[in-house]
């Protein structure tokens, strides 16, 4: 098996995305009986593989792993989102309900336990998942637990030990890049072009797998993926200085949840912005983060939204090989999406970008397109936002 076929191993084939979905629906029904796991102390956990890491005060970290007390057959899956595009939200949380983290306490400065850490290393390493011993006072009640804007998992506990039970499955080229002594942001892009996730890059980023050996630290899992996503951005917009600016004007749109998502693609310099309103039984709230330091986020899930939405968005315009400005309008109208964390903006912007578009071939066009597809409408959104001028630069066009 090729080392990038090993990578998204866990990429499972549509076609058995019936039978996983069955098999999730069933395990909703049946948790494990919480009295009988109360007096446990050594207990066997697998994970998909999933990483655990949270601030506790700098240096101090939790840090663990996402694991299932049940040997479940589409494991892989629960922490992999790139394979969670059609399922249901409900489908989504009842996998993530099964994922308990289970932490300890790393000093991310003396990189110390070092056991620990060589333990949480393999694991972001392995590209299948594992049974791991661990020493816990017992297992709670499943119960969603939210970390920022992160999607959830279940309860947090403690454990004393993380023991690799199972043989790990180590990519070759993820344990080639963790032993170069080279800038993470090389390291990433390295990983990208050998199809490895988001995620999967992320975690190794998070245990102090990527970077100058050097300056290696383990960081919080929301950090790494901050860090991951602006290197991929970084590299892209190098990668596209020679490409073509496109000529058009593209309108995708799609639902994806429930909450409604619009991307326009312009002729301009590689830039994207995007706009959040939410719409909650008559409360109204909107916030926008424009690429560039002109205009800083309105405020911190908008910023944690845009920066995931970003990463699609980006994605699109390297698949293309195209230079363009893009904007995203995201209407989010079920406050119960709010649990999925930023990762709902960018499922929404890939699922978006999927679609054919509305192609026009000028300004003048657009503002009648987007004040029927948009909800409400695009006066709405511009009014109190420089997106204005971000959109018809130099006033191309006269918005009312």
């Amino acid at each position: 098996m090729s080392d990038s076929s090993k990578a998204v191993r866990i990429n499972y084939n549509l076609s058995i995305y019936g039978v996983a979905i069955m098999a999730i629906d069933q395990m909703i029904q049946t948790d494990l009986p919480v009295a009988s796991l109360q007096s446990l102390r050594g207990l066997t956990l697998f994970t998909p593989p999933g990483i655990s890491v949270e601030t506790v005060k700098y240096p101090i970290l939790q840090a663990g792993i996402l694991a299932s007390p049940d040997p479940i057959e589409n494991l892989s899956i629960y922490d992999h989102p790139e394979s969670w595009y059609g399922l249901e939200r409900d489908t989504i949380l009842a996998m993530r309900r099964h994922l308990y983290s289970v932490v300890a306490s790393i000093n991310s400065r003396e990189m110390q336990p070092r056991h620990l850490i060589d333990s949480l290393q393999t694991i972001a390493l392995s590209v299948s998942p594992l049974a791991i011993g661990v020493e816990v006072e017992g297992l709670p009640p499943r119960h969603l637990h939210s970390s920022g804007f992160q999607v959830p998992t279940g309860p947090v506990i403690r454990t004393r030990s993380l023991e690799i039970l199972s043989k790990p499955e180590i990519s070759h080229v993820a344990k080639k890049t963790s032993e170069k002594d080279i800038p993470a942001a090389e390291g990433i892009w390295r990983l990208f072009e050998y199809d490895y996730s988001l995620e999967q890059i992320a975690r190794m980023l998070a245990v102090g797998l990527l970077g100058m050996q050097k300056n290696r630290r383990m960081m919080p899992m929301k950090n790494a993926f901050r860090v991951v996503i602006d290197a991929f951005i970084n590299r892209t917009i190098m990668n596209l200085i020679d490409r073509p600016v496109v000529d058009e004007w593209r309108i995708f749109t799609d639902h994806y949840c429930g909450d409604h998502f619009v991307v326009l693609i312009r002729p301009g310099e590689p830039r994207v912005d995007y706009v959040l309103f939410q719409q909650y039984d008559g409360e109204v709230s909107k916030g926008f983060s424009l690429d560039g330091p002109k205009y800083p986020s309105t405020d911190g899930r908008t910023a944690a939204y845009a920066n995931s939405a970003r990463f699609s968005a980006y994605r699109y315009l390297l698949r293309e090989s195209i230079n363009a400005h893009v904007t995203i309008f995201h209407h989010s109208i079920l406050r119960e999406n709010r649990i999925l964390g930023a990762w709902s903006a960018r499922a929404g912007v890939s699922s978006a970008l999927q679609k054919s578009p509305i192609v026009l071939s000028s300004p003048e066009q657009v503002t009648g397109i987007l004040d029927t597809i948009l909800t409400p409408g695009l006066d709405v959104w511009l009014h109190d936002t420089p997106l204005t001028e971000r959109i018809f630069p130099q006033n191309a066009l006269s918005v009312k």
